[in-house]
């Protein structure tokens, strides 16, 4: 036992002197950075002395105890290193000496009898707080760990949500061996296979039905140029089924920057590829753009359409053949087909046929226009006026003149793909086209008919010169027919 009590009231006496000692320092140990936290340090330092004190005074270490379990916790495992604190009792185990040497003076034996017996206490105590740090540091490490874990798992199932979520197909191969690693939903349903059927196969076991699709070829492409692209790739299967998808391939690199293999995109470009094929025969480049870009991009099967149709035919053009050898009808008559499909396509008019020596042109369908019957109807007269400087021109030459004439009429019709399997035809098919090609039949040379349901909407557009009535086949009452000219001011 220490006989604490001429010590006990030395260090009780001595206390801030103590105190500010042991922050001195301190201050020569922890790092600059922690110098704004020094009035927290000091008070943890006060507390210590006084820990220290009433352990002396109870001969007991339950102070000590309660001292260390206050400030060993989560916040000084994560902000103060153990060797600070250990630094703490250390300095203090130092200051014991010059303080009993100014508490027993000369009394040399007591000195070094209580100095062995407060280092004992001193190293008791480090014990107690390295093994107190180390439990709290084992606990706040299992929580970081268990932290990290969750947020690893949130963000695998984040990524994986993405993934999934994609439209685009997805699919992750090995760089040497050639098994797929990862496929999304996307890709299953592009495929035909479930993930659990196809993850761990190798890419061409999987794909070996599919022809069209060099596996190998990708595969060297991407590792000698990172990357490969093909915005339209055709596809087909034995049974004589086509597909068509754009295909994106890169090199897949793991965390540490190593080559694992190739990911690959695809998209479905099957319908996109399948309207460019039907409707670039029948319509300007322009307005087939449009159409593929409108997301609600028109369907290929027969629906009920609002829309304008317009006939034109060239008169006397038998006439003109009998008197010409083949090859000069057939330039004369491109010469004409030329300017009338180069004026129905500036009104974004769809070209649906050639007939013999006239068309057949339709003007809200595919791209839904509100105005078809006045573009039909300005695409109709722009048409009589090139034709006629045309002809002006060929007479100058000494040609023969053609004259030309239009019959249009609005209203609803079947339009769609319409045919046999063999033969499918985008067309219109209806009693108001059979209306169009009547009045087309009793235009006379030069002149525009349009029908009382086209007039309705032009009125503004047009002179009307004069209104006959055409007999159409398989009506029993005539057709207003309506010849009509440019608006006169």
């Amino acid at each position: 036992m220490l006989e604490t009590s001429m010590l006990l009231d030395f260090l009780a006496k001595h206390r801030l002197k103590i105190v500010t000692m042991l922050c001195q320092r301190l201050c020569q140990i922890i790092p600059v950075d922690a110098y704004s936290q020094m009035p927290e340090i000091r008070e943890k330092v006060a507390q210590g002395v006084d820990a220290f004190i009433e352990t002396l005074r109870h001969d007991d270490l339950a102070p000590v105890d309660h001292f260390i379990a206050s400030i060993v916790v989560s916040r000084t495992v994560e902000e103060c290193p153990l060797a600070i604190l250990h630094a703490g009792v250390t300095a203090c185990g130092e200051l014991l000496l010059p303080l009993l040497s100014e508490c027993y003076g000369d009394d040399t034996s007591r000195i070094v009898a209580d100095l062995q017996r407060l280092h004992v206490l001193k190293d008791a105590i480090l014990q107690r707080l390295v093994g107190q740090y180390e439990t709290l540091a084992r606990a706040v490490f299992r929580q970081r760990q268990e932290r990290l874990r969750e947020e690893y798992q949130t963000q695998q199932d984040f990524n994986e949500s993405i993934i999934q979520s994609m439209t685009s197909g997805l699919l992750v191969g090995d760089k040497d061996t050639h098994r797929i690693l990862k496929v999304n939903r996307a890709m299953e349903h592009f495929s035909g296979f479930s993930a659990a059927d196809v993850v761990g196969k190798t890419v061409e076991e999987v794909f070996a039905g599919l022809h069209g699709l060099p596996i190998r070829e990708f595969a060297e492409e991407v590792e000698r140029q990172g990357t490969i692209t093909l915005r339209k790739h055709r596809l087909y299967t034995d049974d004589g089924r086509e597909f068509y998808r754009s295909v994106k391939g890169q090199v897949f690199y793991d965390q540490q920057g190593k080559n694992r293999g190739v990911i690959v995109i695809i998209d479905d470009i099957s319908r996109t590829e399948l309207l460019r094929e039907t409707f670039s025969r029948y319509l300007s480049p322009q307005v087939l753009e449009q159409v593929l870009a409108d997301k609600h991009r028109p369907s290929l099967q027969s629906a009920r359409r609002d829309l304008t149709v317009l006939f034109v035919d060239i008169r006397n053009f038998t006439r003109f053949a009998e008197l010409h050898q083949p090859e000069k009808v057939v330039e004369v008559l491109n010469q004409y087909l030329d300017i009338m499909v180069d004026v129905v396509f500036k009104y974004q008019g769809t070209l649906d046929k050639f007939l013999g020596d006239g068309l057949l042109a339709l003007f809200g369908t595919p791209l839904r226009q509100a105005d078809h019957p006045q573009r039909a109807v300005r695409a109709a007269l722009e048409i009589q006026r090139a034709i006629g400087a045309f002809n002006t021109s060929r007479g100058q030459q000494g040609a023969m003149p053609l004259d030309i004439g239009i019959g249009i009429n609005s209203g609803e019709a079947i339009v769609g793909n319409i045919g046999s399997e063999k033969r499918m035809e985008y067309t219109v098919i209806g009693d108001m086209v059979n209306v169009a090609q009547r009045l087309q039949t009793q235009a006379q040379g030069g002149e525009v008919l349009i029908s009382d349901t086209t007039l309705t909407h032009v009125r503004e557009l047009v002179t009307v010169y004069a209104t006959v009535e055409a007999q159409v086949k398989g009506r029993q009452q005539p057709v207003c027919a309506h010849r009509i000219g440019p608006r006169l001011e």
